[in-house]
């Protein structure tokens, strides 16, 4: 028989073959397995296949860039001056030569648009200018005609200080500081031949003073070139004065008076002057003071007559008209300007005072100013025998036909004279001979003669030296860029490697490398690009070296940093127990995760260079012999107020720079940090 166990293990065995499924708890209690069921019970277990394309360091990094629409833009715009900076220079590709002075072209104001349309179209305004057309409407201004002004403004007259023979009345200051030394303080004409025994000479003097002012001592005077000769003097307006009257102008009341010379009585009764028939030599009005008090003393006047027909009319051209006509007509003797025969001698400059004139603000073209026609060019003859072989002109030297110059189709682009004024015959003495040449005074059309196809248009302007800014900043810009690049490129290299090291190994050979490194920043640097450009010059290379000295210690410290901050973490220690050497470890496990921090501070080092060289131009060592934009803004920074267009230009290609480089180098720091490997 089957004891009670025995029995109930035969009944779980006839239960589990008649199909069955029990399960026991664990005091032994059946239990229902269909309770349970198997979560896996119908799964299959395989590969997975990837859906993503397996990708790289920098491909990730790329992507992660792109995506940043700040970090592109500076990039695209970065791109686009270095093109610019590498194209616009090339010659040819504009037509302007940035290495000479061009001193026809200085200041131009910038010119996209044609003259007149108000906006960059390359006018400036004149404020208080003569005003260029007489009572009749004919043009007086100072170019050949009035195509330049594009507009009038403001016409007003009024009193003033004008040098310029449109000015009306007034005075001209002789001194305010009268002595007793009259070669030191007179007013002189032209050296002039007076033939005293034939003709009757008269020199008229008008005089005037502020209102209530004494007159200091005057009188007139004859110079023969060699000694200085007294003929009269006067103490008083009254003692010789024809007429005296008021002349009230602006806010000053001045005393007017008329004084005349009768010169034949004066040299007669001069024992100075022995040969009184004729004298070869200058009159003029002396001023003398018996003290040293400060005197206003003006002159309205001075004309020299000749009782003789012949000499009547240019004695009388050597009037001192107005007292103010400092651009006077010819005069008849050597064909020179009046102000020649009436000059000052004193410490302070003649000033004209109290002047009625006709004053406007002109708009002027000024690209017609510089490159249209000018007159008074004097041309030599080869240029004339050149045209003339070519069959462009037909001109005879002997007998010229003064006017306009007919040229021919052919010679439109060649020939760039308008019309001649003048011909000048030449003789010189070669070997004995007699050569003759001839030099024509003519009106030339600028353009042509600077050797422009077209009257030029200059979209920035021109600077002082007449170079297009255009292409003139944009090669300082290659040459800052170039600059930049290369000091930038070597302290990075320079850094990086002193600061693994530094970083990596630590101890004794972070102190030594460290110390090294704070005898180096210690050493002003201002001082060291001083004494390399005084014994080396100022050349490329040696400014280079100057920012090369000390430029890498800032990346030096970030990459050290970076090292110390990774060299203890755990994929380092993996690595370097699986037998990694050093080499490996800095450049394959360290150097790429601490890339990120360092690009971002070696990107912003290349303007930091172009900063730096600029400061250094404006302390006079920067690049000689090479357009920079640190030069180019050290030469510029004199013109702010005048034209600050000129400062503006490389103002704004720095600037862009400086904000490009800056949003570059912070996408390059986000695609190159490791920990956002793969994110969005």
């Amino acid at each position: 028989m089957l004891n009670d166990n025995e029995a109930e293990v035969l009944e779980e065995e006839e239960m589990i073959d008649a199909g069955e499924e029990a399960d026991f708890a664990a005091d032994g209690t059946t239990v229902d397995s269909t309770e349970f069921q198997l979560v896996q019970a119908d799964k299959h277990l395989h590969d997975v296949k990837f859906t993503t394309k397996p990708t790289t360091f920098f491909k990730d990094a790329m992507r992660r860039f792109v995506k940043d629409k700040s970090s592109v833009t500076g990039g695209i715009i970065l791109g686009i001056l270095f093109v610019l900076a590498v194209v616009l220079p090339i010659p040819g590709v504009i037509p302007y030569d940035v290495q000479k002075v061009h001193a026809y072209e200085t200041n131009l104001p910038p010119k996209l648009f044609n003259a007149g349309s108000g906006f960059w179209d390359g006018t400036r305004t004149l404020k208080n200018q003569t005003y260029p057309y007489d009572a009749d409407g004919n043009y007086i201004g100072e170019y050949p005609d009035d195509s330049a002004i594009i507009k009038i403004k403001n016409p007003h007259s009024g009193y003033g200080e004008n040098q310029s023979s449109d000015g009306q009345g007034g005075f001209v200051r002789i001194t305010s500081q009268v002595t007793n030394e009259p070669e030191n303080r007179y007013m002189y004409s032209a050296s002039y031949t007076y033939k005293l025994s034939e003709n009757n000479y008269t020199m008229n003097v008008s005089l005037g003073t502020t209102e209530n002012q004494d007159v200091p001592t005057y009188g007139v005077l004859y110079t023969d070139g060699s000694k200085f000769i007294r003929l009269s003097q006067s103490t008083d307006y009254g003692e010789i004065t024809t007429e005296k009257l008021d002349y009230d102008a602006g806010q000053t009341v001045y005393q007017h008076a008329t004084v005349s010379f009768d010169l034949n009585e004066l040299v007669n009764n001069c024992d100075e002057i022995t040969n009184k028939n004729t004298l070869k030599g200058r009159f003029g009005l002396y001023f003398l003071s018996s003290d040293t008090a400060e005197k206003a003393f003006y002159v309205h006047d001075v004309t020299l007559l000749s009782d003789n027909d012949d000499e009547a009319e240019i004695l009388e051209e050597m009037s001192f008209k107005d007292a103010n006509a400092v651009m006077g007509e010819p005069s008849k003797i050597e064909n020179q300007p009046n102000p020649a025969y009436w000059a000052v001698r004193s410490d302070d400059p003649a000033k004209p005072v109290d002047v009625i004139t006709n004053r406007c603000d002109i708009v002027y073209d000024m690209y017609e100013v510089r490159y249209g026609l000018r007159a008074d060019m004097d041309i030599p003859q080869s240029d004339f025998d050149e045209w003339i072989k070519k069959g462009y002109i037909q001109f005879d030297y002997e007998h010229p036909a003064l006017g306009d110059l007919e040229v021919s189709d052919a010679g439109q682009d060649d020939v760039y004279v308008k019309s001649v004024e003048k011909v000048t015959r030449n003789t010189i003495n070669v070997d004995g001979e007699n050569v003759t040449s001839y030099t024509m005074n003519c009106t030339v059309t600028m353009w042509k003669y600077l050797g422009y196809k077209s009257m030029p248009r200059h979209l920035f302007g021109t600077e002082a030296n007449g170079r297009d800014l255009l292409k003139y900043a944009f090669s300082g810009l290659r040459t800052s860029l170039l600059l930049g690049v290369i000091v930038s490129a070597i302290n990075i290299l320079i850094g990086i490697i002193w600061g693994s090291i530094s970083g990596y190994f630590g101890g004794t050979t972070d102190i030594v490398m460290e110390r090294i490194t704070d005898i180096l920043s210690g050493m002003p640097w201002i001082i060291l690009m001083t004494v390399l450009t005084l014994k080396l010059g100022t050349t490329f290379f040696v400014f280079g070296l100057a920012l090369c000295l000390t430029g890498w210690i800032g990346t030096e410290s970030v990459t050290r940093s970076q090292f110390y901050r990774y060299r203890d973490r755990e994929y380092v220690l993996a690595a370097k127990t699986l037998g990694a050497k050093s080499g490996r470890l800095i450049f394959r496990h360290i150097l790429p995760n601490a890339i990120g921090t360092i690009v971002t501070s070696s990107v912003l080092m290349i303007p930091s260079v172009i900063f730096s060289e600029a400061t250094i131009s404006y302390l006079g060592l920067g690049l000689k012999g090479l357009a920079s934009l640190g030069v180019i803004l050290s030469d510029t920074q004199n013109y702010l107020q005048t034209f600050p267009y000129q400062l503006a230009v490389p103002a704004v290609i720095i600037s862009l720079l400086m904000i490009c480089f800056n949003l570059f180098g912070n996408g390059l720091r986000d695609a190159f940090n490791p920990s956002l490997k793969g994110s969005e």
